[in-house]
């Protein structure tokens, strides 16, 4: 897929400049999105979703800022994985999420 390009004629009666410094930050973010960029996901964030102030619905995925390896994934389990980010299963204010996770396979 290609990127999506501002080259396009800005017509006369709108201001240039104004219009393509907008358009540029639209085609910059839709540009990270397609390539999977964390720095396009303004919900990305270091630590499970808690708080009053947004509402989430089944299936809202909210990416770990901070991917890492973990530890094991249980007690006495010896299996690394890293946390892509969480999922909610409940719907709510902020509602209930789990871990979504990888095994790394050490």
């Amino acid at each position: 897929m290609s990127k999506l390009d501002v080259s396009q004629k800005v017509p006369p009666q709108y201001s240039k400049p104004i219009i393509v410094d907008i358009l540029n930050s639209v085609t910059s973010q839709v540009n990270n999105l397609s390539e999977g960029r964390l720095t396009a996901r303004h919900n990305a964030q270091a630590s499970v979703p808690s708080g009053t102030t947004t509402a989430y619905a089944v299936g809202d995925f909210v990416p770990d800022s901070n991917c890492t390896v973990r530890g094991s994934v249980a007690p006495g389990v010896a299996a690394s994985y890293v946390r892509l980010g969480w999922v909610c299963v409940a719907p709510g204010t902020p509602g209930t999420f789990v871990e979504a996770r990888v095994l790394t396979g050490t």
